[in-house]
């Protein structure tokens, strides 16, 4: 038995059909199904039930495939673990990032980004923060750009930047001549939020919640660009973070006493190779003038 024969297992029990998984292991139907024979007679199991048209795995087979999942993993950590740990980012680096930071923080940052990292092809992937987190742990992105959560306990954290939460609400909005409103004052107005899966909409909803503040659902939006065409409108008002308060017709920005903020970090598994040149991206994104310009004057 080997790693491949291990593989070749789990794309069968992922497909639940020979051909399908022979396809995605890059191998004929006939290697792949002889290979699993093999296997089979090795251990003197029989792994998979043939005999209906959808290939399922026998009572035998659940067991070591939550074993072979293992091995193939703890195989990745280890070969990860015997690179280099001070390789720079190098070649094409799949990023994911959430659809709350994505249009806000790639139009400052890209083009210098890729030519401080010449020698890295960076390709970015819009994702919610679970979507993200189950990539990670499958290898199909190398590292993530979210707002810092519970769930990225497991996974090595660095820092980007912190930003406030702000109040968009409407030139005609009787809060509109303010430039500071107290969280609890929102307790008579129509708040907007983001759909569930956002954890922007999340952390919103904590701290309404920890005020006394009501959350209206009367609609909720995929994106905050269709929040705020609703706030211009003057049909509710929504939460801004810094980052995307850009001067916008028919909106005003407010900030929030007490002041709220998110934590926007890099997260990546914690046996990445490439920790020392993430570590070395999330130094120049944090000093990054652009950025900070934003951060400080965007509203």
């Amino acid at each position: 038995m080997n790693l491949k024969d291990f593989e070749y297992v789990k794309a069968v029990a992922q497909f639940k059909h020979f051909r399908k998984a022979a396809d995605a292991c890059y191998v004929s139907q006939p290697t792949l199904s002889g290979q699993i024979k093999k296997l089979e007679q090795e251990l003197g199991v029989t792994i998979f039930d043939r005999s209906t048209k959808q290939v399922t795995l026998t009572a035998q087979g659940t067991r070591l495939l939550s074993q072979i999942s293992l091995i193939l993993e703890q195989t990745k950590v280890l070969k990860e673990l015997a690179a280099s740990s001070h390789d720079p980012l190098k070649g094409k680096v799949n990023v994911g990032i959430i659809p709350t930071i994505a249009p806000y923080l790639l139009p400052t940052l890209l083009t210098s980004m890729k030519q401080a990292f010449n020698e890295t092809q960076f390709s970015f992937i819009e994702m919610q923060t679970a979507q993200i987190l189950t990539a990670l742990d499958a290898g199909d992105i190398d590292i993530a750009i979210v707002a810092d959560v519970p769930d990225l306990a497991s996974y090595h954290i660095s820092s980007l930047y912190k930003e406030d939460f702000l109040v968009a609400v409407s030139e005609q909005h009787p809060l509109a001549s303010r430039t500071e409103v107290a969280l609890r004052e929102l307790n008579e107005c129509d708040i907007l939020m983001l759909n569930e899966g956002h954890c922007f909409k999340e952390q919103a909803e904590q701290f309404c919640f920890s005020a006394g503040v009501e959350v209206s659902n009367q609609y909720k939006g995929n994106s905050i660009e269709t929040l705020l065409a609703l706030v211009a409108m003057n049909d509710g008002i929504t939460f801004v973070p810094k980052l995307a308060c850009t001067a916008r017709a028919g909106i005003n920005y407010l900030t929030m006493k007490p002041n709220q903020q998110r934590h926007v970090v890099i997260a990546t598994r914690k046996h990445y190779p490439h920790i020392a040149g993430v570590e070395l991206l999330a130094q120049w994104l944090s000093h990054h003038e652009g950025l900070k310009a934003h951060l400080l004057f965007s509203s």
